[in-house]
């Protein structure tokens, strides 16, 4: 573990650079040290650096140890800077931050108030509450207003393709953002109202059309390709943005 001194115009003691390694990786990060703040430590990423804001008397030991700890949060943040095909940011649910929906990133206000509540108005999120559950309010949402979302498309495509699914259910998944099972039955990952109305559309219709081919054979993806001719859009848009989600 090295430690480098930081340059600038106003050279100060307080501002270092080091470098520490990381699953093999070196990880450098900029420490800036102030008498202001007591006991917390306090990351960001802005513009692909990593900044880290900590009191006087944090140790160096004690700073690797935090960045260790936060270490997946930062690789998952510079790659959204790093990366402009990366659109989704991942939730911090703090005042004056973003909530994904619908493919796109809207801002967050949370106002002090004695009950739980969220609006989505004027494009933003406002979400009233005293404790610390914006998480679980945004999730709560999500799921009462899939079926409003999904239900559309999965209509238009069940008369396109002439299929009937017996009872569609909105889950939290961690693997698969849809399911289609031997019953007709239809299974959807919540975490998709967080991706673009297309992706959906393509999440639906994919299976949908295992209500028709059970498998991905070649006629499957036939299937799928003529009544989606851009659907490897949707797909490549879900390996990039995926993780993400959820």
């Amino acid at each position: 573990m090295t430690e480098i001194p930081y340059s600038s115009s106003l050279p100060s003691p307080l501002n270092t650079k080091h470098q520490m390694i990381y699953n093999n990786k070196i990880m450098e990060f900029q420490i800036i040290r102030s008498q202001r703040r007591r006991k917390t430590s306090e990351i960001s990423v802005v513009n692909g650096v990593i900044y880290l804001k900590t009191p006087l008397s944090t140790t160096i030991h004690d700073i690797e140890s935090l960045v260790r700890r936060k270490a997946n949060w930062i690789i998952q943040r510079l790659d959204e800077q790093n990366n402009p095909a990366i659109s989704i940011r991942i939730p911090t649910y703090t005042n004056n931050s973003t909530l994904p929906y619908l493919g796109k990133n809207y801002p967050l206000k949370i106002v002090s108030c004695n009950y739980d509540s969220l609006e989505f108005s004027d494009a933003q999120f406002t979400i009233y509450t005293m404790k610390k559950n914006v998480k679980h309010i945004y999730e709560r949402w999500l799921f009462n207003s899939a079926l409003s979302v999904f239900v559309p498309i999965i209509t238009k495509y069940s008369q396109i393709l002439y299929v009937t699914p017996k009872k569609i259910f909105v889950k939290q998944l961690k693997s698969r953002w849809g399911s289609a099972t031997y019953h007709n039955t239809i299974n959807l990952n919540v975490h998709l109202m967080k991706a673009p109305l297309s992706v959906i559309e393509y999440v639906i219709l994919h299976e949908l059309c295992h209500l028709i081919e059970r498998n991905h054979s070649g006629r499957f993806w036939k299937l799928v390709s003529d009544n989606m001719t851009d659907y490897k859009t949707q797909t490549k848009w879900l390996q990039i943005n995926g993780s993400y989600l959820l």
